[in-house]
């Protein structure tokens, strides 16, 4: 076995040298957008003066270090020795942590809602640039966010598959189903239910879509925790198209048992029927699918509805003109929503609570949903088709997190990238692309 270098010698020279050379590529598209243009013109921005850096410039930062997966505050303090982000944002030297968590410090109700205006401003744009201006469908879904020590605002509410004991947020996200922009979200805490002030939510959702979407060419999907006889008639009267989870009672079980169902896929039956639930006004539309048991695992089983020789998953309530097996085919597409929700927590660090604020930690969420966006209109602008698919652990791992040196010759910015990079096309082809992206002023 050849042997490799047993003795080194160090020195600490070199001021250039960074791990995330590939996020000059995120770097250009946003230059591109003339995005910090745009925060400074249509952000009113707390009062906050701390070593010449521009609010704008604070946003930033906490922006690409959630987008180069940094994750904690805490964390954002190896960005100060490295040599390529500082001048990408065009700063002296990236911000303490501290002074980034102070500045969220700075936050209250009207500053955030002047950056979720902004923000509302972008997602116009982006509805036009990735093609969602005659139809959409809104999903909305809530989780849980423990926090540890003592934070404004949370409360011990009802944590699946965890201790219960445990105070936390229970924030209420919105994501447009086709593409997965965000469309919203309100930090509210653990102890709230999802159904409680949810339609004032929505209301305010579904006003940020395009004008040119008209209420007819409007779906709206929604899980078990929204099924409330205020949102359903809510819908029905502004004539919104939607497919809700029902909560499985014992007269609609019996409804669903008595059914006439037709088998739509191997194994899998549909039925429709129409059941007025209690309190309710008038008679609703409800769609069920069940399985033979044999087809079962015991552990569903456990956890499903089970009659006879059938486990029953799931009944919806609809006002879909489509067939049974069809409303149920649009509503499993909303498993997206949970896949959203998770690479939130998990590659957005939507978990990381930063400070004991309320309106500083909305505010940090906030700047995640702009992150995200911002992530997605890179995939959809900028990446060819056939990556386009890339979730953001992968733009990472792919693109992003890349050993370079940043150097200057002869009055000329040069990143110099590993030779042995096998996507070496692929990212000048991405680089061109982000020249090509036209502002959003």
């Amino acid at each position: 076995m050849p042997k490799g270098p047993r003795k080194f010698h160090f020195s600490f020279e070199r001021s250039g040298l960074t791990r995330f050379g590939g996020l000059s590529l995120f770097q250009s598209f946003c230059k591109s957008l003339g995005l910090r243009h745009f925060l400074q013109l249509y952000v009113r921005w707390p009062n906050y003066h701390h070593r010449g850096y521009h609010p704008a410039d604070l946003f930033l930062a906490h922006l690409f270090a959630i987008v180069a997966g940094i994750g904690r505050i805490e964390n954002a303090q190896s960005l100060i020795h490295n040599g390529l982000i500082p001048p990408l944002l065009g700063l002296p030297e990236f911000p303490h942590r501290d002074t980034l968590r102070s500045f969220l410090w700075r936050f209250g109700s009207q500053e955030l809602r002047s950056v979720v205006m902004a923000h509302d401003r972008l997602r116009q744009e982006l509805f036009s640039r990735l093609g969602l201006l005659y139809s959409a469908i809104v999903d909305a879904d809530t989780t849980a966010l423990i926090t540890y020590g003592s934070q404004e605002g949370t409360a011990v509410g009802y944590i699946p598959k965890r201790r219960h004991g445990q105070a936390s947020y229970a924030p209420i996200i919105s994501s447009e189903g086709r593409h997965g922009l965000s469309l919203g979200m309100e930090l509210r805490a653990g102890n709230v239910h999802a159904s409680s002030g949810a339609w004032d939510f929505l209301s305010l959702i579904l006003e940020k879509l395009p004008s040119s979407v008209a209420s007819t060419r409007t779906r709206v999907r929604l899980d078990g925790a929204f099924y409330d006889k205020n949102i359903v008639e809510s819908l029905d009267e502004k004539r919104l198209g939607y497919a809700i989870v029902a909560r499985m009672y014992r007269p609609l079980k019996n409804r669903m048992v008595e059914a006439r169902y037709q088998e739509f896929a191997q194994g899998w039956e549909a039925a429709q029927f129409s059941y007025t639930p209690l309190k309710w006004k008038e008679e609703h539309r409800f769609v069920a699918v069940r399985r033979p048991i044999a087809l079962e695992t015991e552990e569903i089983q456990q956890r499903l509805f089970t009659f006879k020789q059938y486990t029953y998953h799931r009944a919806l309530v609809t006002n879909l003109e489509l067939t049974p097996q069809t409303v149920w085919r649009f509503y499993c597409d909303r498993g997206f929503q949970e896949l959203l929700l998770r690479e939130f927590k998990g590659s957005y660090a939507m978990a990381k609570i930063p400070t004991r604020s309320f309106w500083a930690n909305a505010a940090y969420m906030e700047m995640l949903l702009w992150a995200y966006d911002l992530v997605l209109a890179f995939q959809f602008l900028c990446l060819p088709e056939a990556v386009r698919h890339w979730n953001i652990s992968t733009l990472r791992r792919e693109l992003w997190w890349l050993p370079a040196e940043w150097v200057r010759r002869q009055n000329r910015n040069l990143l110099m990238l590993p030779v042995q990079y096998p996507r070496q096309d692929l990212f000048l082809k991405i680089q061109q692309a982000t020249l090509r992206v036209r502002p959003l002023i």
